[in-house]
């Protein structure tokens, strides 16, 4: 393992390595290097066998996944495809692929209500609605004014124009929507521990762990927000982009305590060979058995660190 991962804080890389004991090294490595980009389909303006035939034709170098469907690999130049008439026109999305894994688990279907919390930038309220299309009932909701208009400006880069997001703290939902939803997506705001990048030292040098515990506290109240808002028999997908237990199974655990006999985890699997069940134990404390049914996503040359959870809104 090469030294300038010890560039990252001593007090993150110390819990990493309780985290993940034997896989340390190998998330270590991940932290050297930029992720590969990648791209999904924008349903809402063409289909699969026409955007193959589109990225032959500007010579886009891409692979394309098998999982999730619609997903691609770039094996060229950021910027020059930046540059492409796909991307300006909204054909696509660039996104990180493992950003596209809860949208597609809540499978959105017609005729849903279906909440997008804490939406900006935009990624996953832009695939739920190319999922979806015009036949669900999408409620967005952003509470930080900069984030609000980079996530108009967009869903008008999608071609998405009959959405008008809510400027809202996501708390304030329990109230303005009481159990409205057929299914929520909270992509919780937290400390991005993901997405830090050795050589650039302004993804991590805000990170301590009161900025673990100060998420934490956060996460929570939205998760409650958005479990009252929930209809019986709604599904709540809970994802986040970091690998601190205070911000994943311990939130769930809480949420699982607050809510007894009124949530359940169905669990999840997913066609990822880095993909791994939840923690049932941090530390001390030891959480409910039924969060080995969430997922943690290992990070390597595409896929960002995520954390993913699939709840049931029982009674």
């Amino acid at each position: 393992m090469k030294d300038t991962i010890y560039r990252l804080p001593q007090e993150f890389i110390h819990k990493l390595k309780k985290i993940y004991p034997h896989r340390f090294p190998a998330v270590c490595e991940t932290f050297l290097h930029r992720k590969i980009p990648a791209f999904r389909i924008n349903y809402l303006k063409t289909d699969l066998m026409n955007l193959r035939k589109m990225l032959k034709q500007e010579r886009v170098k891409y692979k394309e996944l098998p999982w999730p469907k619609g997903s691609f690999l770039l094996t060229m130049e950021l910027r020059t495809f930046q540059q492409s008439y796909l991307y300006k026109e909204g054909y696509i999305y660039v996104q990180n692929v493992s950003s596209m894994v809860p949208p597609v688990i809540l499978d959105p279907q017609p005729q849903e209500k279906i909440l997008d919390l804490c939406a900006a930038p935009g990624a996953k309220t832009t695939q739920l609605v190319s999922l979806g299309n015009r036949e669900i009932e999408l409620v967005v909701v952003e509470k930080i004014r900069t984030r609000y208009y980079k996530l108009l400006a967009n869903l008008k880069a999608q071609g998405i124009d009959w959405i008008e997001p809510y400027l809202l703290d996501g708390i304030w939902v329990r109230k303005k929507f009481p159990e409205y939803f057929d299914k929520i997506l909270l992509d919780a705001p937290c400390s991005c521990e993901g997405l830090f990048y050795v050589h650039n030292p302004h993804s991590f040098k805000y990170w301590k762990l009161r900025k673990v515990k100060e998420m934490s506290h956060k996460q929570k109240k939205l998760i409650a927000a958005a479990v009252y808002a929930l209809k019986e028999g709604g599904t709540l997908i809970y994802s986040t982009c970091t690998f601190s237990p205070e911000e994943n199974e311990m939130v769930i655990d809480w949420v699982l305590n607050k809510f007894k006999d009124t949530l359940e985890i169905i669990p999840l699997t997913l066609p990822l060979t880095n993909a791994i069940p939840g923690l049932c134990r941090w530390k001390d404390k030891k959480f409910s058995a039924s969060l080995s049914g969430s997922v943690r996503i290992i990070p390597h040359e595409f896929m960002e660190a995520f954390y993913i959870v699939q709840l049931k809104k029982t009674g």
